[in-house]
This record gives structure tokens, C-alpha cells and sequence, in this order.
């Protein structure tokens, strides 16, 4: 997406008669200022600014005092005086989801673990994501990993202090966890991100070093097993289930 100015709108760059900004970002969150002459602008001006067009090709987001995000129709209102971050990302249709309690909405399937995070003011290595589950523990999301948010609900997620965890070992990278145990997704995951949207691929999963009489073993999709400090695990893929 270009970044494209035009007689009326300057990015970067305040024009004499200009007293109002806004940030506006695409989907990597790399925010530049732009400057407006009134302190009212429609979702259409503020993507004309960024060059996203047409219109109908973009979905316009207001982030909100309050953190949440919201989207904005072309000719939708903005109070610069009360909001100042927006995003144009391309897209057609807006994911819901909940982060500590606060809407969000997003237009794109997937969102990494960390721009979440961002989105409510907690990233930082202190602070640690996770996704809310009914019948099983809430998962831990990493930082990089890529979040489904189009399934049918939804998602809600949380922050919280990180704890202090172990290391264990996939594939030579070690990684913290935080949970007494890890499934066979879990550990895929860390090998392969996008494994959520590749579950048709399968893959072997073995482990050593690990607890009781069996410290060494093989895991199964569908199992877990419990893990310790050191634990160690190979993921191999075997082909398409």
C-alpha cells in the first residue's frame, strides 16, 4: 500500500493552516502522521490520505479513547480531538474479538500474538497473551504466532504478568512454557506457526528428557504430555492425514 499526498492532506509533513493530525497505520502498525484542517474527517478522507482506494477495497478502523477499535463507514465522522489512531488495512469483512474485556475488530483472518497486545497498550516482554478457553486451560500466545479470529464466535483473549516457566527444547529453539503440560498441537505450533491453518498436514512428534519412567516417547495428535526444564521434542512431518 503507498502512502500518497494529495493538495489536501500532507503526511508527515504539517501544512500552515493545518491543527489537527491523526496516525494512521496498515496491518504492520508502522504509524505516520497526517494533518487535516478540520477536526472532523469521514473514514473516506482518512484512506484517501494513506492512497487505499478504492474505498470499498479497505475497512477503516477508529481506535477509541477507551482502547477499542471500531470501524468506520466512508462517510463516518472522526473527532480528531478524541481520537488519534486509525488504521486502513485492505479487506472486506471486519473480525470480532474481545482483549481484556475491550471490543476489537479487525479485518483480516489472523493477527499476530503481539499486535494484540499492542492494541491495548501491553507490549512488552512483561506481559504475556492468552487465549480463553471454556472446557480446557487458556492457551499462551506467542508473540509471532498468528491467531485465527474468523471461526464461528468470538475469540477472547487476556493479558497478564508473565510467570516464570521453564524452557523446553522443539527443533533445536528453545522456547518458555508456562503450563504443567503440552499437547501435540501446541508443540507443532512452535515448529510451524501457521500449522492452525495447515491441519491437514501431519506430523511426528517425539520427545526425550522427560518426566517419570518414561522420558522418552512419542506423541500422538489429540495428546499431551506433561513437561519439565530441559524437555526436549523433534517434529517431523510425515505427510497430508
Amino acid at each position: 500500500m503507498g502512502i500518497e499526498d494529495t493538495s489536501e492532506f500532507k503526511s508527515d509533513n504539517r501544512q500552515d493552516k493545518s491543527e489537527y493530525f491523526a496516525l494512521i497505520a496498515d496491518e504492520s502498525f508502522d504509524f505516520r502522521n497526517f494533518y487535516f484542517d478540520d477536526r472532523k474527517v469521514t473514514g473516506g478522507q482518512l484512506a484517501e490520505a494513506i492512497g487505499a482506494h478504492p474505498f470499498t477495497d479497505f475497512v477503516v478502523l477508529q481506535q477509541l479513547e477507551s482502547m477499542e477499535l471500531e470501524a468506520l463507514r466512508s462517510t463516518e465522522l472522526a473527532d480528531l480531538t478524541k481520537s488519534k489512531r486509525f488504521f486502513v488495512i485492505r479487506g472486506a469483512e471486519a473480525y470480532n474479538f474481545w482483549v481484556d474485556g475491550l471490543s476489537m475488530v479487525w479485518p483480516q483472518k489472523t493477527i499476530k500474538g503481539k499486535y494484540i497486545k499492542r492494541l491495548v497498550g501491553k507490549d512488552n516482554d512483561s506481559i504475556e497473551l492468552l487465549l480463553k478457553h471454556e472446557d480446557v486451560p487458556d492457551e499462551v500466545i506467542g508473540d509471532e504466532y498468528e491467531v485465527p479470529i474468523s471461526n464461528d464466535g468470538a475469540e477472547e483473549f487476556k493479558t497478564r504478568p508473565v510467570k516464570s516457566g521453564i524452557t523446553i527444547v522443539v527443533e533445536g529453539t528453545p522456547h518458555k512454557w508456562y503450563k504443567e503440560s503440552i499437547s501435540y498441537d501446541e508443540v507443532v505450533t512452535l515448529e510451524v506457526p501457521d500449522y492452525a491453518q495447515h491441519s491437514e498436514i501431519t506430523y511426528s512428534v517425539k520427545y526425550k528428557n522427560g518426566l517419570g519412567n518414561k522420558p522418552e516417547g512419542a506423541l500422538a495428535k489429540g495428546a499431551s504430555v506433561k513437561v519439565k526444564d530441559g524437555m526436549i521434542f523433534s517434529v517431523s512431518e510425515t505427510g497430508q492425514s
